[in-house]
């Protein structure tokens, strides 16, 4: 049976994403917000009364994933579809990810970039603290931010900055740096588990690389999720960005895994 999910089968959900932890945190962290139902869409594939797949689309940043047995994911993929949802991205971690993307392939959606990336972990053991001024970031700061996720997107940084791309800064999970009286570097805890945080939008102003401000926001935004009682971080990078696993190789970083980020141009 497929259908749409909703309130009372967010136990179902996590249960489900649940087994595979660490490959799941984008759905778990979703799952588990107040705004789960809000702002989010679930399907999901049972047989009988048990959960085996699940597709979830995060309407705050129009992003795509599912979680559950391989033979399932493409009916639930399907179903997302159905309803309608718009997906700009499909973050996930191989071999699910090319599952989901050639299963949206089918229905004519073609990724528009798609990065191939690393899986990484950073377990509290094994962390090296970077020493440079970081803090956590605060409202104030909104607007600087979608300017550097702006570049880390590639978009111009001229164009008004929109309601919606505001509302994507997750200020409450971020750190920042400064330099020359702005903010120039920053790292956000985006998705928490029970046991792990993954760190995402993590960017340097290009003017200010090589300069300690990337490595001192990620060294105290992994303290600050240890000192929360998180046993690892997890992150992703692009294969060929040499200078960011360097940076996480410095921090005690390892990998993992294989990911995959594929973009949708809407």
């Amino acid at each position: 049976m497929l259908r749409e999910l909703h309130a009372a089968d967010r136990q179902a959900i996590l249960g489900l994403a649940y087994q595979r932890e660490r490959e799941n945190l984008f759905l778990i962290g979703n799952a588990e917000s107040a705004a789960a139902f809000s702002e989010n869409r679930f399907f999901g594939a049972f047989e009988g009364t048990t959960l085996r797949a699940v597709a979830a689309w995060f309407g705050r940043f129009g992003s795509f994933v599912a979680a559950g047995g391989e033979a399932d994911i493409p009916a639930v993929v399907d179903a997302a579809l159905a309803a309608k949802v718009r997906i700009e991205a499909v973050p996930m971690v191989q071999p699910l990810a090319s599952l989901v993307v050639e299963q949206l392939r089918r229905h004519g959606l073609i990724p528009r970039p798609e990065h191939q990336s690393l899986f990484l972990e950073l377990s509290r053991r094994a962390f090296r603290p970077q020493g440079s001024a970081a803090r956590p970031a605060r409202e104030e700061d909104r607007d600087a931010l979608v300017l550097l996720q702006r570049v880390l997107h590639e978009r111009s940084g001229d164009a008004p900055i929109t309601e919606q791309e505001r509302g994507r800064i997750m200020i409450e999970y971020a750190v920042v740096a400064e330099a020359d009286g702005r903010v120039v570097s920053t790292a956000t805890a985006g998705v928490r588990s029970r046991r792990f945080a993954q760190a995402v939008g993590v960017i340097t102003d290009a003017r200010f690389r090589r300069r300690g401000y990337g490595a001192g926001c990620m060294s105290a935004l992994c303290e600050r999720c240890f000192a929360e009682g998180k046993e690892a971080v997890l992150l992703f990078t692009e294969a060929n960005n040499l200078a960011a696993q360097a940076l996480y190789a410095k921090l005690g970083f390892t990998v993992i895994g294989d990911f995959l980020l594929a973009e949708y141009q809407l």
